[in-house]
C-alpha cells in the first residue's frame, strides 16, 4: 500500500492510502477517492463517503460507476468523525473537480 497526498481547494493536504480494488476497503470509515491515470498525473473521477458498515454496497456501486469513466485506482482516507468526512469531501471536490461529483444523484439502494 502506497500513501499519496491530494490537496483540496483550501490548500490542506490529505493523506490517502492506495488500496487494491478487490481489498475490503468498503468496510472502512472515511473517504474513498477513485482515480484514473492521466498523461502526467492522476485524475479524480469520484469521491465517496465510507460509512464503515460491514455489508455496505454503496461504495462498491460508486466505484463501478467511476470505472465507466476510467477509474482503476482506489485511495482511502481513514476518518471516524462524520462532520470531518463531509468537510474533506467538500474541500476535495472543490479543489480536484472530479468527473462525477458526490452531489450527483445517488445510486439506487440495493436490497
Amino acid at each position: 500500500m502506497r500513501e499519496i497526498k491530494f490537496r483540496g481547494q483550501s490548500g490542506k493536504s490529505y493523506s490517502f492510502t492506495r488500496m487494491a480494488p478487490n481489498a475490503p476497503w468498503a468496510r472502512m470509515r472515511g473517504v474513498a477517492l477513485f482515480a484514473a491515470q492521466g498523461a502526467f498525473n492522476l485524475r479524480a473521477i469520484r469521491l465517496c463517503k465510507l460509512r464503515g458498515r460491514l455489508h455496505d454496497v454503496q461504495p462498491l456501486w460508486a466505484f463501478a460507476d467511476a470505472e465507466r469513466y476510467g477509474a482503476r485506482a482506489v485511495f482511502v482516507l481513514s476518518e471516524e468523525d462524520a462532520d470531518r468526512i463531509e468537510a474533506v469531501i467538500a474541500d476535495l471536490e472543490a479543489g480536484l473537480d472530479p468527473v462525477c461529483p458526490d452531489g450527483a444523484p445517488h445510486l439506487a439502494l440495493a436490497a
